[in-house]
């Protein structure tokens, strides 16, 4: 892994691969998204809320998207039970803090979040990552029309 002022000084010239996964449920016939908070020191987008991501590294094992999946799942949702993953789209967009070339999946969460909190997809939190509003509300809409609820 590079140290993060030579991986944001990258960021800004490259599109970074990443990997984004949209939790979700259906609580009382609503669906609720999860989001966490980000750290208030952060450089990029202190204290706000955003799902749960990563960067895909040199070092994970070519072939698949496996290991930052797996990364997202344990280090982010700590291992909370989930359904498998969905795969929503590929997105190619500014994130705040360069190009990102982004791949989109939803879970749909089956267990209580130990971080975060859930909030109501319909009325998204004004204190969001803006660049995430690119694609959340395609994932929120796939998983709907999955579980053909409104």
């Amino acid at each position: 892994m590079l140290p993060f002022d030579i991986f944001h000084q990258v960021a800004r010239l490259v599109a970074t691969p990443i990997i984004e996964v949209v939790p979700l449920r259906t609580n009382a016939g609503k669906t609720e998204i999860l989001l966490l908070r980000r750290e208030v020191d952060d450089p990029v987008w202190p204290n706000q809320l955003h799902v749960p991501g990563t960067v895909v590294r040199a070092s994970d094992t070519p072939g698949s998207f496996n290991d930052p999946l797996k990364r997202v799942l344990s280090k982010e949702l700590h291992g909370v039970p989930t359904s498998a993953l969905t795969f929503v789209k590929n997105i190619l967009h500014h994130s705040g803090r360069g190009m990102e070339a982004s791949q989109i999946f939803w879970v749909e969460v089956q267990g209580e979040a130990i971080e975060g909190a859930f909030y109501d997809a319909n009325e998204l939190p004004g204190d969001i990552v803006r660049s995430q509003l690119d694609f959340i509300p395609d994932a929120i809409a796939h998983f709907k029309s999955a579980r053909a609820i409104s």
